[in-house]
């Protein structure tokens, strides 16, 4: 919350050393007028033009309704029993900076999910596949058959559900994570910067695939940049040490 100066007949000063003061005890919370220090920070907010983030104006209205309720319970009349029974001043200022110390973890807790959604606010999640669950037959059709055959025919029944898929019309291609950064460092040697697009757009997906974790290699260890324009575009790879 940003510092703002007060006038009042029993201090003069700027707002965060009173509230030490109040903290402290050496001013009299009771001898503050916690009405004028609300208008104060209203006409200071209005000369501003509303410069100020509602995170501060959020801050000030618990802080203020937290020493509202301290004030309230000092001027209660003296019926000290009640007070201690329910709670007293000293309880309620430990009250006070126990709200102001979880206020400031949800706070930084809000300024830490509001970075990471600025971060990923350009990613596309896709959704997992949806599992297909068998259902099981009644207990009724299943039992008192007694015939080793229908037994048969069930397991060979499982055994295919299970057995490895068909591979031999899938292609034998080799490609090596080692092989792909060295092919890229070669482009980049040669002409500088390279397109992803043309490099790689016509080999087969797992080459694509294999090609862009070489990419993302590179780039974590700090040896090229990459830019793209918009999501799903071409990727532009060029050396780190030259400029976009």
């Amino acid at each position: 919350m940003r510092a703002f100066d007060l006038d009042l007949e029993v201090y003069q000063g700027p707002f965060d050393l009173l509230l030490s003061l109040v903290f402290t005890e050496d001013v009299d919370l009771l001898e503050i007028p916690l009405f004028e220090v609300i208008v104060a920070y209203l006409e200071k907010w209005e000369k501003e033009s509303g410069e100020q983030s509602w995170e501060e104006i959020t801050e000030f209205l618990i802080l203020m309704s937290a020493l509202l309720e301290v004030k309230s319970r000092l001027l209660l009349p003296g019926n000290e029993a009640a007070l201690e029974e329910e709670l007293t001043p000293e309880q309620a200022r430990e009250q006070l900076f126990g709200r102001l110390s979880e206020y400031s973890k949800f706070k930084a807790a809000s300024a830490w999910l509001r970075t990471r959604g600025e971060e990923v606010v350009g990613c596309r999640l896709r959704a997992p596949e949806r599992v297909r669950r068998r259902r099981l037959p009644a207990l009724e059709a299943i039992a008192g058959t007694a015939d080793p055959m229908v037994l048969r025919e069930a397991v060979v029944r499982l055994l295919e559900a299970k057995r490895e898929p068909d591979t031999s019309h899938l292609p034998d291609l080799k490609v090596e994570l080692q092989r792909q950064i060295r092919i890229i460092r070669r482009v980049l040697a040669r002409r500088g910067r390279l397109s992803f697009e043309r490099v790689f757009g016509g080999e087969p997906p797992l080459v694509q695939a294999l090609s862009l974790f070489a990419l993302l290699d590179l780039v974590s260890r700090g040896e090229v940049r990459v830019s793209q324009p918009r999501l799903f575009a071409d990727i532009d790879v060029y050396l780190a040490s030259k400029e976009v």
